[in-house]
This record gives C-alpha cells, structure tokens and sequence, in this order.
C-alpha cells in the first residue's frame, strides 16, 4: 500500500512539474525562482494547450500527447542546458551557504510536515473525498480519462452518453489527474496524488518563491533570502487557510489551487525583466492558473496592483515597475491569446462571474479585523471554530512591524494590506460595497475571500524573522565590536533556530488540527457520500446495463461512481441536477409519478432509462439555487421523487444493500 502511494505520487509529481518546467527550459529561464514557482501553472497551461490542440485534430487527450509536447520541449531545452552548463560557476562565501543551507531545510521540514498532514487526513491515495463538491472533480476526472475529451468546450456535458449538453466547469487541473489516473489505473488514487503533489508540496514552494522575491526587493542577501522563504513556508504549511478551508468547508479544489498557484505566478510576474521569451512563459503559466479557475484574474491582478502601490513608494520602485511594463504587457497577451478557449467558455456558455449572494451576514468592524488578523479557524470541526493561529498571527505581525521600520519589502505590506481591506469591508457589508467588483470573482464566498490574506501572511513573517534577527544581531555588533566578525554568522544562526523552532512546535501542532480537518471528510468522513453500499451496488449493476441505456440517479450519493468506476451512463451529473437539461432535476422531482404522467414516461422512454439508483441516505446539502427551486426547500437529501418506490407497477427491485437500492424499470409492463 506505501509502495503504491509513493509510487503514485512519484507520477504525480512528474506530470506537475515536467511539462511546465521543460517549456521554462525551452524558453531560456533558468532562475530557480522561476521554475520552482512557475512551473505547476504552466504545466496545466501545457495540458490545457495540448488538449484544445486534440481536440480539432481529432486525437484523444491522456498521458501521450501531453507526454509527447513534454517530450518536444524538453529536446528543444537540450541546447539551452548545454550552454548553461559551460557558464562560470560563481563561488559564495561560508556563511551565505550556510543560510541557504538552512533555508533548504526549513522548505523541506515544511513539505515533510504537509506530506505527513495529507497522509494522515487521507489514509491511503486510495480514500475517496466525501465532500459535495468532489461529486464533480471525479466526474470531470473520469469523463477526461474515459473520452479523452479535455477542450474546454467539451466540459462538462450533461449527458455522458452522448457527450451532449455541455455546461462549462474550469478543469485545468483536471487534465493533470486524467493523465495520472490513467497512468494508475484508478481515478481516486490518481486525483488524491495530484492534490497532495499541488495543495501539500506545491503549496510550500510556491509560498518560499514569493518570500525569496519579497526579501530580495528587501535588498536582502540570497542567503538571507533562503531563510526568509524557509521561514515562510513553515509558517505558510500549518495555516488552515487556504488549503484545509476550501477542501474542509465544501471540496473546493480548482479554488483552491488556483490560489495555491497565485504566489508563484505573481513572483514571476514581478521578477519579469529583459527576457522576452520568459514574457511567454509567465504568459503562459498565467494563463495556467486561469484555466484552474478564474478568479485566477483577481487573484493575481488585485495582488500585483496592491503589490505596486508598495513599490512605487520605495526607492526605484517606480522606474522598476514602468521598465517591467512592456514585458508584463505581452505575457498578458499571450494568456488571453493562449486562454481564449477558456475565456471564451467562462463568458460564453458560463456567463462570467455568478451574480450569488454573500453567504454571510454583516459583522461589525472589531470582530471581523480581529479574525483577520488572528487567522482564526472556522469550518465544522467541534471546539477549534473561532480559535486564533496566534504564533502564525504573532509572526505576522512582527513581520509588519519590520516591513514598517525597515521601509524595505513595501510592496508584500501592501499586497496584504490589500486583501485585508477587502476582507473586512467584505464583512461589514457583504456585496454591497465597492469590494463587491472584487468578490464578485470568488461568488461572493467569504471562505474564498478571507484565504487570500494567507498568500502574504506567511512571507511577513519570514521576512519579519529574517529582519528582527539581522536588527538584534546589528545591535548587539554596535554594543559589543568584538561580536562583529561573527554578525553575518550569528543573523543566519538566529534566524535558521527560530524557524526550526516554529517548525518544531507551532508547525507540527497546527497540523494535528489540519490532519483532522482533512480526516472529517477523508479517511474519517463526518457524513458518507460512497460507501461499501454503494460499492456493492455498483458491482451488481455495472455488468447488467446494456449499451445505449442510462441510470436514472441521484449524483448526492455514490451513483456517480458507477461512472467514475465502470463508465455507465448515469443521468444525473451534479447534485440539484443542471439547468442546460431540465429533465435531469424533473425526473428527481417527479419519477415516483411516472404510472400516470405522461411527461415522466415520455422523458423516460426518450433517454431509454431501464434501472434506478436510490440511497435514501444521502449527506444533507443546501439546495437554495436549485434550477426552478425544484427542491422547494433550502436542504436537501433524497430526491421526493426517489422515495416510495417499492411496489410501484414496471418497478422491480433487483439489488439493496443497507440505505443502497437499485430497480428495474419496464415501462412496457405498465
């Protein structure tokens, strides 16, 4: 079982990093910075391209083609990489490697304390999510693998049959799991592993990248550079929000990894300078982001605006920011070029952002700064809502004190600033201010609004250690001169302790709470979508549907996995059904009727349904934007017309296993 898992992940962490790092190579970029940060956006800008490339040609998308144009990147890097390895190898002095050194180690201590978190809260890559949003992340998963169809007018239809009826879901990151689940052979292992690839190791990185960036404009050595981004990331891996949140409170993985993608993309962004080409690769990579999902578009734009206001106020900042501007310029032309596909689907089929609600009330202005700032906890895991990350708050805060005094690294203050103005106004007048043009992005979702603050509060407090170490070590010189040859050394020693201390302490404690937060709806799942029911079931009717025959169903149950497992059409592909195939809700309003209503027969003679899927305990959802408020409430659980069926005249049952029914429908008997 380990074997496999790390086998797994192994192929994960292939498909992740290669096709994005081998179009870098390509370009010419070969700052770390950028690799390391860059490279997961644009191998979903890769995937994204190769599948909108197959799909006029006529070739299925999978781990091949998106294999061969890694392939093809990677010999046009070739010469590049010999060039680079003929280049002056520069030496550095004993203390900057030995801060770098550090750094390295806290990065890696950060990935192995989120590897021990995810694999804690999932068990085994083999554990399936139970959350309601994942309901559609393994049938746009297992509807790429089966169809080899990834253009993003080709998802997600309606009817899996006959491919028809396409209502637009943003799956860039699905069309990394397609190819890894086809490379394992299983959908749920090939899905977990690319979750823990991006939201566990990902996450880490990406968060070190923009740190390492903010320390530099901080006029900070590499070596204290390292350190900062170390600090950061050990910081960043044991804060609930933006991971643990989104996949916790509702399975929402391409939000999620957007933001996850978000620091790493915008380090390129403020790193791009006199290459044009590297122009396409950010390009390109933003745009990868995009394709996720795409509130990727504020995201990045309200960070790199917020960003600038703290540069322009920094000596250079403004001639820094007007040189990058033509670069900056092309690499968004090039993603709205490359992303059009996309865009078009987002503003097309999807009609741009939803005009939803705030699904929170008004707070008053104290408490809602407080929780901001305290980075408390929310979600549904009893006795630990509303408690304060208080030694990632602390550090925080220390952070934006030295940013302050230092005036160095404005623009990570601002950036943060930025999103804490939003989040408080958010609160005190949810989507009805001028922040509304912003959070209109995110749906209004507060969980999606108050995650960005995590972007930056992690690199504040790498720089704020970094500064408050070198400040204390600079006094201490000035008191005592005989401690000055020894400055450089004492900084890196006392910055490296400090991180290995939280790393050691507040880290590992914090991912106790985040291990269980995953467990809830993972390996210890507070409520079951897909159990052993449903894999019984499942089993018993996949080798009695004939071909051309759908399931009629209920996707807030297991009966997508018949699907996801065995390719059966099923008819309903998301839980309330979908408003572009009204009968698909109709049938679950109304199928009991179908002995005296004409339509409901008619309806079901037309999609030729010959069997019934019923689990008359399903989780409880909300169900306020039901399509025409079918549900004539504001929760749901088993669809009405779901119950009472035994006995019903051309109804037979055929299969039951605890709350899991499966029937017989002939229409010709009644």
């Amino acid at each position: 079982m380990i074997a496999r898992d790390l086998a797994a992940l192994a192929v994960a962490l292939a498909t992740v990093v290669l096709p994005g790092s081998a179009l870098l190579l390509a370009l010419g970029v070969r700052r770390p910075v950028w690799l390391v940060g860059l490279s997961p956006a644009a191998s979903v800008g890769v995937a994204t391209l190769t599948a909108v490339l197959c799909a006029p040609l006529g070739l299925a998308y999978g781990p091949l083609p998106l294999g061969v144009v890694t392939a093809a990147l990677l010999a046009a890097a070739v010469p590049r990489l010999r060039r680079a390895r003929d280049s002056p190898v520069h030496r550095t002095p004993a203390p900057s490697q030995a801060g770098r050194m550090a750094g390295l180690f806290l990065v890696l201590g950060a990935i192995a304390v989120s590897v021990r978190t995810w694999w804690s809260g999932l068990s085994t890559l083999s554990t399936v999510g139970q959350e309601h949003d994942m309901i559609t992340h393994y049938m746009v998963t297992a509807y790429i693998q089966r169809t080899g169809r990834g253009a993003p007018w080709e998802l997600m239809p309606t009817d899996v049959l006959t491919d028809s009826g396409v209502a637009f879901y943003p799956a860039g990151l699905h069309l990394l799991m397609a190819p890894v689940s086809t490379l394992l052979g299983d959908t749920v292992i090939g899905m977990n592993a690319v979750t823990v690839v991006v939201l566990g190791f990902g996450w880490a990185t990406s968060i070190a990248v923009l740190a390492h960036v903010a320390a530099r404009r901080a006029r900070l050595t590499p070596s204290s550079a390292m350190l900062a981004a170390g600090v950061a990331a050990v910081v960043a891996v044991g804060l609930y929000r933006p991971v643990f949140s989104l996949i916790h409170e509702g399975g929402i993985l391409p939000n999620a990894t957007t933001l996850v993608l978000t620091p790493g993309v915008l380090a390129a962004l403020l790193t791009l300078r006199r290459s044009w080409t590297a122009a396409v690769g950010a390009g390109i990579g933003a745009m990868g982001a995009l394709a996720v999902h795409p509130s990727a578009l504020a995201s990045v734009g309200v960070s790199l605006l917020g960003w600038w206001v703290g540069d322009a106020l920094t000596k250079g900042g403004p001639r820094r920011i007007v040189a990058a501007l033509p670069r900056l310029a092309a690499a968004g032309g090039v993603a709205v070029v490359a992303g059009l596909p996309v865009l078009a689907q987002v503003f097309g089929v999807a009609g741009g952002a939803p005009n939803a609600g705030a699904d929170v009330g008004p707070a008053l202005f104290g408490p809602a700064l407080g929780n901001a700032l305290a980075l408390v906890y929310s979600g549904y895991l009893p006795g630990n809502q509303g408690n304060a990350q208080v030694a990632a708050a602390v550090l925080t805060l220390l952070g934006v004190i030295a940013v302050l005094a230092t005036r160095r690294a404005l623009g990570a203050l601002t950036a943060w600033t930025a999103w804490l103005l939003v989040e408080v106004a958010f609160l005190t007048s949810p989507a009805r201010g001028a922040e509304s043009l912003i959070t209109g992005f995110f749906y209004h979702a507060h969980l999606r609004v108050w995650s960005h603050l995590s972007l930056f509060a992690p690199v504040l407090a790498g720089l704020g250690v970094v500064l408050a170490a070198s400040g204390v070590v600079l006094w201490s010189a000035r008191a005592v001169p005989a401690l000055r040859p020894w400055a450089r050394w004492t900084a890196v020693g006392l910055a490296a302790v400090a991180g290995t201390a939280y790393l050691a302490w507040p880290a590992i404690g914090y991912s106790h709470t985040e291990t269980r937060y995953l467990a809830s709806r993972y390996a210890q799942p507070d409520f079951v979508r897909v159990d052993a029911d449903d894999e019984q079931a499942i089993d018993w009717l996949a080798v009695r549907v004939r071909p051309g025959e759908r399931v009629l169903n209920s996707a807030n149950d297991g009966s997508t996995f018949l699907y996801v497992r065995e390719g059966v059409a099923i008819v309903n592909t998301s839980s309330l059904g979908n408003a572009k195939s009204p009968h698909t809700y109709r049938l679950l309003r109304d199928f009991n009727r179908f002995p005296d209503n004409p339509e409901v027969r008619k309806a079901l003679h037309d999609l030729n349904i010959r069997w019934v899927y019923v689990d008359t305990r399903a989780p409880q959802i909300g169900a306020g934007s039901s399509p025409e408020n079918w549900v004539g409430g504001s929760v749901f659980s088993t669809a009405a017309g779901l119950h009472d069926l035994d006995g019903l005249p051309g109804l037979r049952l055929g299969f039951r296993a605890g709350s899991v029914s499966v029937y017989g429908l002939d229409l010709g008997s009644t």
